[in-house]
């Protein structure tokens, strides 16, 4: 829980940082075939319904609750490299992210646009799909995942590219948390 509150401090920092330094444009024919929208409402409560969930299900049991700790913090310090490592400007058409928890929090009420190898909001939610045991909370989390992939595109919040990447790092970060934790094993076959 402490390495977790590090690294969402570091990353809060990291944000402010990167929200002034140049960074690439890419081309994106995803992004120039979609004309934006504003679907911030639609991100805002798919994402955070779907965490409520996530964490309701994972207070289940002790040991699944410090996996999902463990994964999430994880995949947080997998974005800190990815954000610091690369470098981008935002789309063009970006119609910037209304959300209300991370304007209070991370971007500390600042508007902020370069937020974006890879997508957190995509990433988070399959990450709880990699996570998750029980079949019918697998698919609702995978199609939220989805959904919300398709917002934040639609909304040009993201370039293609960051969404593409996100289930990667969310898989990335389950892996190395049920490979190396050595209680992994034992609470998800007790469950």
């Amino acid at each position: 829980m402490i390495a977790q509150a590090l690294l969402l401090s570091g990353l809060a920092y990291l944000l402010n940082y990167i929200e002034t330094r140049q960074g690439h444009v890419f081309y994106d024919p995803v992004l120039n075939f979609i004309k934006p929208r504003d679907v911030s409402d639609s991100i805002f409560l798919t994402t955070y319904g779907t965490a409520i969930i996530a964490i309701a299900y994972a207070l289940g049991t002790p040991y699944k609750f410090i996996h999902f700790i463990q994964m999430y913090a994880m995949l947080t310090a997998l974005r800190i490299i990815t954000l610091f490592f690369v470098p981008l400007d935002p789309p063009v058409e970006i119609i910037p992210l209304h959300d209300k928890f991370l304007s209070s929090t991370f971007y500390q009420g600042k508007e902020n646009v370069k937020d974006l190898f890879f997508s957190g909001h995509a990433a988070t939610l399959f990450m709880f799909f990699f996570f998750a045991e029980n079949r019918f909370l697998k698919y609702f989390f995978l199609a939220a995942a989805f959904l919300v992939s398709a917002c934040v595109i639609i909304q040009h919040v993201h370039y293609s590219y960051d969404v593409i990447a996100a289930p990667f790092f969310a898989y990335i970060s389950y892996r190395l948390v049920t490979r190396y934790s050595k209680h992994y094993h034992l609470s998800s076959s007790s469950a």
